[in-house]
C-alpha cells in the first residue's frame, strides 16, 4: 500500500469492501443503499467492532438483462485488483449464476448477492437473497390461499429468472392445492402485452400472476386496462422495482407482491430512525434494510476474520449467527454457517404489500406465514 494513503488513515490503512451494482437506477433507491452501508460501516468503526475504517469501492455496471454478463464480470476483476476484502454484489442471478464459478475459482473474496437462485450458491458465493425462485411460489401461494383464490394464470418472462420462477410455481401451486390454468410467455422487456392479457383472460382465472425479473411489468397495466379487465394480481420480488420510481410505481398499480421491507419490524425502524437522523431522509422500501443486513454481516465477519484475507472474510461470514434483521417481518435473522450460504432465517422474510390503485404508495397486505402449511399441502395433516 503507498506510503500516501498510510498518511491519509493514520497508522492502518482502510479495509476494503466492494460494491458491484450490476443494476443501477441512478437515483434515490442507489443513493439509499450506498448510504446505509457507510453508515453501517461508519458505525461498525465507532463502536470498537473493527479497528480500522472501511473504504466502500464502488463499481456500477450495466449488467444482463439490459447489459452485458461480461460487464459483471470485469468489474469483479477490478474490485479484486482493488484488494476487496468482500463484495456485496453482483444481485440480478442472470449475471450471479454464470460468475459463480468465476468467483469459486479466483478464490479471494465472497461475495453477498441477492440473487434468488440456488445456482449461485457457492463456497465463495453467499445469498442475502432478495427472494428465492424456489421459496417465493410457496409463498405466494399461501398469500393467495389467504385471499381465496384457486385458478390461476401465469405470465412468465422468456429469462432464466422467468423460466425458473414457472418451474418452481407450477410445483408449488399444485402442492397448495391451487389450479395453474393457463401460463403465457411475455418478453423480459417492455412491449405490447394486449395479445398476452388476451390469452390470460382466456382461460378465466380468479388470480394473474406475473414471474420474472421485473421489466415484463412495463405495459401489463396498460393492457389490463385497455382490455377492460381487472383481476386480483400478483408478482415476485419484481414488486419492489415499484420503489424505483414513479413510473415504476405506476406500472405496478394494483399489483400485489412479495417484499422485504415490513413497517412492523423494529429492528428495521430503529435503523431507519438512526438514518434519518443522520441524512433527513426516511425512505421507505427495501433496499436500506437490504443494505444494513449486508453490512452488518461484513463487518461481523470482518471483526471475525483470522488473518485478515478475504479467505479469513469468508469464515468470518460463516460464524456470524441469530443476528435480528433489518428486512422482513418482526423475528427475522440473519445467520450463515460451513455450507449455509443462505442468510435469512424465518418463513417471513419476504412479505406481501400492494401498491394502491392510484400508484401512490404501497401498503402491508399479508404475511405468508399464516398459511404456509396449507400451501406446501400439510395444513389438514
Amino acid at each position: 500500500m503507498a506510503d500516501d494513503e498510510v498518511r491519509a488513515y493514520g497508522s492502518v490503512v482502510p479495509l476494503k469492501v466492494g460494491l458491484l451494482n450490476d443494476y443501477p437506477t441512478k437515483g434515490d433507491t442507489d443513493n439509499d443503499t450506498v448510504a446505509a452501508l457507510k453508515l453501517v460501516m461508519a458505525d461498525a468503526l465507532a463502536s470498537g467492532l473493527i479497528d480500522r475504517p472501511i473504504e466502500l469501492v464502488q463499481r456500477n455496471v450495466v449488467g444482463l438483462p439490459n447489459g452485458t454478463y461480461k460487464a459483471v464480470e470485469r468489474a469483479f476483476d477490478e474490485l479484486i485488483e482493488e484488494g476487496c476484502l468482500a463484495i456485496f454484489g453482483p444481485w440480478v442471478s442472470d449475471n450471479v449464476v454464470p460468475l459463480r464459478p468465476h468467483v469459486d475459482a479466483t478464490a479471494q473474496a465472497p461475495i453477498i448477492t441477492l440473487s434468488g437462485s440456488e445456482g449461485a450458491l457457492g463456497e465463495w458465493c453467499f445469498a442475502l437473497n432478495n427472494g428465492s425462485m424456489a421459496e417465493e411460489p410457496v409463498m405466494l401461494a399461501a398469500v393467495m390461499i389467504g385471499d381465496g383464490r384457486s385458478r390461476i394464470a401465469i405470465a412468465y418472462e422468456s429469462s432464466l429468472i422467468g423460466k425458473e420462477y414457472l418451474s418452481f410455481a407450477e410445483k408449488a401451486y399444485s402442492a397448495a392445492g391451487l389450479t395453474v390454468v393457463s401460463t403465457v410467455a411475455i418478453p423480459q422487456v417492455e412491449a405490447d402485452k394486449a395479445r398476452a392479457v388476451e390469452l390470460l383472460r382466456a382461460a378465466e382465472p380468479d388470480a394473474l400472476v406475473h414471474v420474472g425479473f421485473g421489466h415484463g411489468l412495463w405495459g401489463f397495466t396498460d393492457a389490463l386496462l385497455a382490455a377492460g379487465w381487472d383481476p386480483p394480481r400478483y408478482t415476485t420480488t419484481a414488486f419492489e422495482m415499484a420503489h424505483i420510481n414513479a413510473e415504476w410505481m405506476r406500472h405496478l398499480a394494483g399489483w400485489i407482491g412479495l417484499d422485504s421491507y415490513d413497517e412492523r419490524n423494529a429492528v428495521g425502524q430503529r435503523f431507519l430512525d438512526r438514518f434519518e437522523s443522520e441524512y433527513g431522509r426516511r425512505p421507505g422500501h427495501s433496499m436500506p434494510g437490504l443494505a444494513r443486513d449486508a453490512a452488518t454481516v461484513i463487518a461481523r465477519a470482518l471483526s471475525m476474520a483470522r488473518p485478515l484475507t478475504g479467505e479469513g472474510v469468508k469464515n468470518g461470514i460463516e460464524q456470524v449467527k441469530l443476528v435480528p434483521s433489518a428486512s422482513g417481518a418482526p423475528g427475522t435473522f440473519l445467520r450463515f454457517g460451513r455450507c449455509i450460504r443462505q442468510g435469512w432465517l424465518g418463513s417471513d422474510y419476504l412479505i406481501a404489500r400492494r401498491v394502491v390503485p392510484d400508484g401512490s404508495t404501497h401498503v402491508f397486505h399479508a404475511a405468508p406465514s399464516k398459511n404456509i402449511a396449507r400451501a406446501v399441502g400439510e395444513g389438514s395433516r
